[in-house]
Order: structure tokens, then sequence, then C-alpha cells
């Protein structure tokens, strides 16, 4: 009878090393069915219906399922199918199934356990595997006999979320005054008894008043909420009361409260019938007491003591609360309908994947993509939707569990899975009442609705892999240890799933990422609150300056700036543009601490989602942690986080976030920070860890019940940080003329610093490496002072204060840099710090690096040198030796600085900067940008941009100094025509002629400003045929990313012949533009 099909089954997008992205096997395997059910009953399923599935022995088949919603808790057991108790009775299979919302009897009384995630349960039909009969009993027990059984009928109100979180729907609010009807069939013969939970928003007691049939059947009051931010937002509970007789139960309810704004809302209801033991008919009963029950006479008698141990009695049986009696006579007994086919084999297999990745269908290219790129860096890779694991793991039914359980199954199987990414947006609207963006892919809901500190969305919850796990209570002796790492990256769609592909692909192939800027870290910090955010910034600032001396740290402590007010609204502006230019230099690493909602950082708006526009691209992404309130909401189908936007900016923005998803506490958010901060540049045998296993680590050293659960990591857990990943190290300091080794840097001492380049994991120095390194030494560090705006004043300290800069060639692994300490550093003995940066082979590879040295003294060899640099500058980025006119009010230059004595660039606050000053207004601060070159320190360069230079004659003026306080200027004017226009300066168009597409070069005069172009096309008859246009923000002078794909329309592609384009380039500073028209030939 054994049926067998052979299928090709495709399980999801399973990366070998091979390179291959999809899994296709072909194997022998058994076929299943899935058929609904909308309420709990005995359902048949007749020999036909096995005939036309395809089987032809009814007692080979079985029934597999779980009642209602799969258990959170994680049992060996819910990894396999569990078989549904049957009976063969005449020609067909009996069993009891439990509908979607489930009625049960529990210690407390009658209870109603909602489905969450759908409204039908669906049950399987297949091969038997261990068998679960129903066992006959013939036993008659003593005892005294129960007299009721009930039936329990229920209605769920699902209209209202009151904070867009959590599980629990409410009905719509009804107010003072108001009554709110609903309707329940009932037995005429019965006296039933009705429960309905209620909740009151109101901060004043509330009164509900229950009428049945229009007659007051009783009353109940509900405490009054706080009128706190925070505090709980609802207060529920049960109304109780026995109604009259009557074939249709009309319930009214009247809400009233003080609070003139109170609201009243239902969750559910429910109709309990007592029926006669004696003398009950068919039907569903269940069991509120111990006892004795008889056999009902006429009818099959089965006793249902949990789901999967059914029992037909035919004397007396024991019952308890919490049993069913389910009396059917086997002619009546509805049969199943509306099944289809499934397919399990991805049940029967074993997964190496490092990385799974469970998308939507819709998403599932961008996801393949993304799998192929991880397979070639070596991550093994699968993905799937949540329909297939539904499907085989969730018995066919919507249930988060089915996802958890398949990743359990997983985890149990390989002992390689380290991450899950869900790469779809997940709501907590599972059932999607409330429209707006779309519920993708899942997310995990608290049970808490009502506390704004309590509830919580979080993917946590398929991270909890060992059995026993997953009840996820919700206090402190509920919190459970993530086993894998879980990333979300919340695309609604398949433009914000490429893009989000695109970053991490640039990221990760390092696509004009070399850099320096590696190494640097912001910590972003709110002000007031007793400066409760800047002290826990300087708390793990310290800490990483202490564990991790080769970053930098920058602290853009918003009390260092001024703030202004209008209209009663402060704001920062000088804070917005460090912000603002910080993402523009590139940061690894962004720390903010501090107030903020779903859209802004601070209170005076330091960071909006508005500014996003006005970011220059930049593949520079940073990894963004916000420690404030809601900023990386990305479970809600109406608004649009700060987070997502910064994930999904094109080309801009973050590469990742560890964020939170709403309220929380400064105690709780500095906990969890300072679990990342220690565990974000740990390294495993010198080898450092992917974004899952520091998210991970953060979340299992950060418990702290439900009120930490809201953060998440959004974004590919299975990336890593672009730290280099070998070791720079400075070995060796020598004092030149003394020819001794020193461990202390001293004022007008030349001193030389010999290193090499290591691989951390064998510590081994590289001598194949060639390439060129950056060596930076910070003296000891500088005390800043807030402005005390909001908080009194506070001092803190910063590495702000470089005193050597300077770049050089590695040979074999190893380097060497000459430098000569400035005149004007603090004497005062005290550790500072050198820092080491190289890109090696062509920038393959990378080596940071830095370690603590003594600064202070002076010298005891003096130098006599009374002349002050010597200043070239170079023109364009031709480097021209004399300057041309030219069109534009902004112009770049190279300055080369020469002296005998080095170029100082140490802040000693005696103004002996290297500064440009244009037309004797504007000065220029040029010292961050100076570098001393070719492994010395008498010749250095800077690379920097002319600024608003007037229409006419410009006078520049560059002012230096060497390290012992000679000083020089340079003069020179540049004459500027042409520049009060936008002007399309030179375009060029190619391939043309062309069969597929062509590209545009434009070159302008407005660099560094914001222009926006229009690019249409035209038949020669004057049809425009294509158009598109393109937002530039601080414009490159080039503009060069401008093109026509001919197919770009699949339906309805240009014809051979000749094209008119038109370019039209608008500058949003002075509202000027520039118009030019040419020819393509299409071939």
């Amino acid at each position: 009878m054994k049926k067998l099909k052979k299928h090709i089954i495709v399980l999801g997008c399973l990366i070998f090393s091979s390179g291959f992205c999809l899994q296709v096997f072909s194997q022998e395997s058994p076929s299943f069915f899935k058929f609904p059910i909308l309420e709990e009953g005995i359902y048949q399923l007749t020999s036909q219906q096995a005939i036309s599935m395809g089987f032809s022995d009814l007692e080979m088949l079985a029934v597999f399922g779980n009642p209602g919603m799969l258990p959170q808790k994680l049992d060996s057991l819910d990894l396999e199918l569990r078989e549904v108790p049957t009976r063969k009775i005449g020609d067909a299979l009996f069993f009891f199934l439990e509908g979607p919302h489930q009625k049960t009897v529990l210690d407390s009384g009658f209870s109603y356990q909602h489905h969450h995630f759908s409204d039908t349960l669906y049950y399987l039909i297949g091969e038997k595997t261990k068998g679960a009969p129903v066992i006959s009993s013939d036993l008659v027990s003593s005892g005294n006999d129960v007299e009721s059984i009930y039936k329990i009928q229920s209605i769920k109100w699902e209209e209202s979320n009151l904070l867009s979180s959590g599980r629990e729907w409410y009905s719509k609010p009804f107010f003072n005054a108001e009554r709110f009807n609903y309707n329940i069939a009932s037995d005429p013969a019965i006296k039933p008894l009705l429960i309905t939970q209620i909740m009151a928003q109101s901060l004043a007691e509330s009164q509900f008043e229950f009428f049945n049939n229009g007659t007051s059947v009783g009353s109940v009051s509900v405490a009054s909420i706080p009128n706190t931010t925070y505090g709980i937002k609802g207060r529920e509970s049960i109304f109780r009361a026995e109604l009259q007789m009557a074939s249709s139960q009309n319930i009214q309810v009247s809400y009233r409260s003080a609070d003139i704004n109170g609201t009243g809302y239902l969750a559910h209801s429910l109709l309990v019938s007592p029926y006669s033991a004696t003398s009950a008919n068919s039907g569903i009963y269940h069991i509120l007491e111990s006892g004795i029950i008889k056999k009902r006479s006429g009818f099959v008698n089965w006793l249902i003591h949990n789901f999967y141990q059914v029992k037909e009695f035919n004397g007396a049986e024991k019952i308890v609360p919490g049993d069913i009696i389910a009396l059917f006579q086997p002619e009546s007994v509805p049969e199943i309908k509306n099944w289809t086919p499934l397919n399990l084999g991805l049940r029967s297999q074993n997964f190496n994947a490092e990385l799974m990745i469970i998308t939507a269908p819709e998403l599932v290219s961008q996801a393949n993509r993304l799998a192929g790129h991880k397979n070639q860096l070596g991550i093994k890779t699968a993905v799937f939707t949540p329909e297939e694991l539904y499907n085989a793991f969730g018995y066919g039914n919507r249930d988060i569990t089915a996802i958890r359980n398949f990743l359990a199954y997983v985890y149990h199987r390989n002992t390689g899975l380290q991450n899950v990414l869900f790469f779809g947006k997940g709501t907590f609207d599972y059932k999607n009442k409330f429209g707006g963006r779309p519920n993708l892919v899942p997310t995990y809901s608290s049970r808490n609705s009502l506390n704004p500190l309590a509830t919580y969305s979080s993917d946590d919850y398929f991270g909890f892999l060992e059995y026993g796990q997953g009840e996820w209570e919700e206090n402190s002796a509920g919190d459970e240890l993530l086993k894998i790492g879980v990333g979300r990256i919340p695309a609604i769609n398949f433009s914000e799933a490429e893009e989000a592909v695109n970053k991490i692909m640039g990221y990760e192939k390092g696509i004009d990422m070399g850099g320096n800027w590696k190494k640097n870290i912001l910590f972003f910090a709110d002000d007031g609150d007793n400066n409760i955010h800047l002290n826990d910034s300087e708390i793990h600032a310290v800490y990483l300056g202490n564990n991790h001396p080769e970053f930098e740290i920058r602290k853009l402590y918003l009390d260092r700036f001024e703030q202004v007010t209008n209209g009663g609204i402060q704001s920062s502006p000088d804070a917005k543009q460090a912000l603002s230019d910080g993402f523009k230099d590139g940061l690894l690493l962004i720390n903010y601490i501090g107030h903020g909602n779903e859209t802004t950082l601070t209170a005076e708006r330091v960071f909006m989602i508005s500014d996003l526009p006005n970011y220059p691209e930049n593949p520079l992404l940073p990894l963004f942690v916000t420690a404030t309130c809601e900023f990386g909401r990305h479970d809600s189908p109406f608004i649009r986080s700060g987070a997502e936007e910064l994930l999904f900016a094109p080309k801009k923005g973050a590469i990742a976030l560890l964020t939170t998803g709403r309220p929380v506490f400064s105690s709780i958010n500095f906990a969890l920070n300072k679990a990342f901060i220690e565990n974000v540049f740990k390294t495993d045998n010198g080898i450092h860890r992917n974004l899952g296993e520091i998210f991970k680590d953060t979340k299992n050293n950060s418990l702290n019940g439900p009120f930490n659960r809201n953060f998440s990591l959004l974004g590919d857990p299975s990336m890593k940080l672009a730290v280099p990943e070998l070791t720079a190290e400075a070995e060796q300091i020598l004092d030149v003329q003394m020819e001794i080794q020193t461990d202390t840097l001293k004022a007008m001492q030349e001193v030389k610093i010999k290193g090499k380049i290591i691989d951390p994991v064998s510590e081994v120095t590289l001598s194949n490496m060639e390439g060129d390194y950056e060596l930076i030494i910070y003296d000891k560090p500088l005390s800043h002072r807030t402005l005390g705006d909001e908080s009194s004043a506070v001092e803190f300290l910063e590495d702000s204060n470089i005193i050597f800069k300077g770049q050089g060639e590695v040979k074999k692994g190893l380097f060497s840099s000459n430098l000569f300490i400035p005149k004007n550093i603090e004497k005062e003995y005290g550790n500072g710090t050198i820092r080491l940066f190289a890109t090696l082979q062509d920038g393959t590879h990378e080596a940071i690096g830095a370690g603590n040295i003594i600064i202070g003294g002076i010298s005891e060899n003096s130098r006599n040198d009374n002349l002050g640099p010597k200043i070239t500058v170079r023109f364009g980025k031709d480097l021209l030796e004399t300057a041309p006119t030219i069109p534009s009010p902004s112009y770049p230059i190279q300055i080369i600085l020469e002296d005998e004595s080095g170029i100082n660039i140490a802040n000693n606050g005696l103004g002996q900067d290297i500064s440009l000053q244009i037309n004797e207004t504007a000065n220029y601060i040029l010292n961050p940008k100076y570098f001393a070159i070719d492994g010395g320190y008498k010749k250095g360069q800077i690379f920097t941009d002319l600024q608003d230079l007037k229409e006419g004659w410009n006078e520049i003026s560059i002012t230096a100094w060497d390290n012992l306080g000679n000083s020089s200027i340079f003069t020179f004017n540049l004459l500027v025509e042409g520049s009060l226009k936008l002007q399309i300066l030179e375009h060029l168009t190619f391939p043309n002629p062309a069969n597929e597409n062509s590209r545009f070069i434009i070159t302008h005069n407005r660099p560094n400003e914001n222009l926006y172009l229009e690019f249409e096309v035209y038949s020669i008859k004057g049809d425009k045929i294509y158009s598109s246009s393109h937002r530039y923000v601080e414009a490159e002078e080039i503009l060069d990313d401008l093109e026509w794909n001919f197919f770009h329309n699949k339906t309805k592609n240009p014809a051979k012949g000749t094209y008119i384009y038109r370019l039209l380039l608008k500058s949003e500073k002075d509202y000027t533009f520039d118009v030019k028209s040419g020819k393509i030939i299409i071939q």
C-alpha cells in the first residue's frame, strides 16, 4: 500500500564551495496532505478520500499536528511529526482536532488561548510512523459522578493594539456613556456563564456595566493608569455573570469614567454552557471538576486527557479538570475538506550551513545573490522562505515557532550553524489587520502589550535552540541565552533588498573602502540629565582606549557645542555638522547614548531622518549603536524608523545597527552597551568575530528581564567589521643623535621609529608584505570642558593633540620613520600614543596597531634653525605649477611644505598652525590634512580645496610654522571667471553609436554643491521616450554615473536610429542651470 512518489526537491538555496546556489536532489519521499480546521471537534477521513489522495489502506494512515500554536518551550518531540490519536470506525478514520483558538480549563477556571498568527489551523495526513491509536477502556471506576460538563463558545476582538506592540489585541475603543454590543448564539434551555476580559485606559477608575438582553447583569471596576510617559497604558480585568436562557445572548457593555478621555475595550468573551453529564447530546465538552463520568449510550464516548492521549470508554471513567469529553455519532461527523499536497523532504535533510537566510518569496533573488557572495567568502549559506518552514516544521501553519524549530533541527544536527539572517520586514501585525508595510518575515512579539517598557519585538527568540529553552517568560527568571547570532534586514521590497545586498557586498569586498577611516570611532552623547549620557560614554571610551588603543576615539558630546534657541526650541548646528562630517570622513563605529525617538536623535535634532538626503554618498559605512528609545523600531507597519532609513539609504548611511525598538532605561542601556564595548573587538586566536557572535555575547552578558529584549541587530550577522586583519607594531624607538634606544620622546628630539607587520594568529613578521604606512603620534590627552548648557560643566580627556603625522613605505614587512618632536609640546611627562595603519599588497591587506610612549621634557641636543618652512603650491588635479584662470568658486590645490626641523602641527595653543586665508576673511586650519612623506619629517604635503572663491581676483595666503617656532607666509592670486552661473564645461557620451546602452561624463564648475540633473531622450519627431533624474549631494567636479540602458522598458524598446538627448544641470544653491543636448545613434 505504501505510496512513494519521486520528487525533484529544491530546498531553498544551499551554498557549497563549488559555487552552486541551489541544492537540487532527487529522493523517494512520502507524500503528505494538509487540510484546514476552524474549530475543535471530531472529524473523519473516509476511505474514498484516502484513495483520491493516492492511498489504498486507511489503517496505514495517520493524522499529524499540534493543537493551537506550537509550544514555545522547545522539546525534542517538537522536532518530530507528532501523530494525532485516530480510530477506524467502519470505512473511515476518526480523530479529535483542536481549532486554532483553544478553550481550556485551568486551575483558575475557564481559559482562552488565542492563536496570534492564524485563524485557521492545518493538520497533515500521511503514512503512519509510530502509530497513535485511540485506546479502548471498559473500566468501571468508582467515585462521585460529575453532574455538569461544559460547552465553551468564544469571541475574540482584534481591532486595536494600543502601543502597536505585543500580541494582545482588543476591540475598537468605546467611550463615556457609550455601549458596545455583541451577540452569541445560545441553547435556549441553558443558563450560560458569561466571562469577558476587559481593558480600560483611563486616568481615573473605570466602570464597565454589562446588560443581557436589556437587563443589567453586573458591573466591574478597573483601576486607573498613571499619568506618566512610560507608565502602563491600560489595565485589564475579568467580568463574570450568569445569563438567562435565550436562543441568542445580546450583550451590551457600557463604559464610564471621571476621565473624559477614558476609553474601554474588550479582549475576548466566553459563553460557558453547562449540560448534564447524563443527558448531553453530541458535542465537545470541557471538565471543570474531578469525578466519574459514565458512558452516554447512543454515542461514541471519547475522553481526551491531553491532545495526544485519547481513550474511548464504555464504562465509567475518572476525569479531572482540563479533560475533554467528545460525544459523537459516526454518521454525523463532518469529513475533512480542502486538502492540498505537501512535501516534507526538508525534514530529512542534513545542512552544513553556517548562515541561514530566511526571506520572503519576492526577495528570494536578492537573498540568493547575497548567498552567492557569502559562498565566495567561504561562508556556507542556505536560503529558505517562511512558507517552506511552516510546511515542514509547523504542519503547514503560519507560526513563528516553526521557524525556530527548523533552526533547532539544524542546530542539533549541525554544529557549524552560527547565524540566522531574517531578510525582510516583520511587524507586530501578524494577520495584517492594519495594512501598511508588509509583514514578510515575521518577528517575535512579547505577551505584554500595555507596558511601554516591557513590551517588545525581538528576533532573539529564534536563537533559543537548546531543549528546554523558548518559554521566555517576561521577567528576569525568564532570561535565556542565545545559541547563535541573529540579525534582520527589514526590507519591504526588491529595491531595498537590492540596496542592502549592494552595501554588504561592497563593504565585504572592500570596494572603494581602503584607508585609515577604519580606526575611527565616534562616541556621541546627549546633554542634560546630570550628564549621565556623557559619563556613560566616558566609561565606554576609556575602556576602549585602554584595551584597544589602536583606534582613534572621537567625542561628539553635545554639550561641547554652542546651542541656539529659535522659537523656544534649541538646536546645535555645530554638533549637527560634526556628525555629518563624521559620516563624510568615514567611521568604523558610532556609539550614541541619549534621548531619541523613531526618527530623531537628541532634542536638539542633531540627527533626523530628513538629514539623510543631504549626506553625500560614501562607501565608508559605520556600524551604528544607538542606546536610545525607539530609533530602531523596525516592526511597525506605519512608521519608518531612523535605523531603517540609515540601513537602506543608497550608498550612504550605515552598514548595520545595534539599536533599540522601544523605550528603554538608561541603566539598561549602559549594561548592554558595556557588554557590547567589551565584546566588539575581541578576537578568537587573533581573528575578529562576526557581528552575530558579537551580538550574541552582547545580549547574553546583559540580560535584564524584558527590558533589553528590544535591542536588535539590523544587518548581516555573518559580516565582520572592516577592522584590518594584520597588526602593525612599532618595535624600536631610537634617539638619532645619541644612537641609543629610548622610551621617551622629548621636545626638539630627532628619533627613528622602526616597525613591522605581524600576522596576529602566528605572531610572525610577514616578510612578503609591501605597501605604505601612516604613523601618527599623539601627545598626552588634552582636557576639554563642556559648556554646562543643561547640566553642570564637566571636564574630560581626549587624544586630540597630534604632534606628528607621517607616511612611508613598507618593504618586506618592515618600515621606519624619522621624526622631530616640536619645541612647544607640554613638557610634563605623561603617556602619549603611537598609532599605525598600513595599506599592503595594493590594498588587499591592511594592518593596524598602537603603542604607548612617554612624552615630555626637553632634548639636550639643540638645533640651529632660524628659517621658516618653504611653501610651494600646485594647482588643480593636474598639479600645475602656475595658477590658471578657473570658472569655479571651488578649486583643488596641493601645498608642499619643507623644513629642516619639520612642520609643526601640534595643538599647543600658541597659534602656530598651518592656516589658509582667502581674501583676508575666511581662515582655515589645515593641520589635520598634513602628512610628512617618504618616511621622514622634512617634507610633507596637504591636499585641500579652496572654497567660496569670489568672481574675479582672489588673494590666498598660506602660513606654516616649523617645529622650532619659525614661520613663513606664501601668498598668491587666483582669477575666477564664469562662476556666477552653473556651467556644464564638458560632456561626453559613449559608446556612440551604441546598441545596448550609453554612458555620460559631465564636467561642471560647481563642485561641492548640491546639484540636480535631468536627463531626457527624444525621438526625431519630438516624442519623449525616456527620462531620469538624479540628485548629487556635494557633487564631484565630474559626474560619471549617468547611463541610458536602451532596454529599460522590456515591452517597448527604441528602434535603431538617431535620438536627441537633453541634459539639464541645476544648482540648489543659487538655482542657476545649464542645458546641453546632442545625438545618440542606436545601431
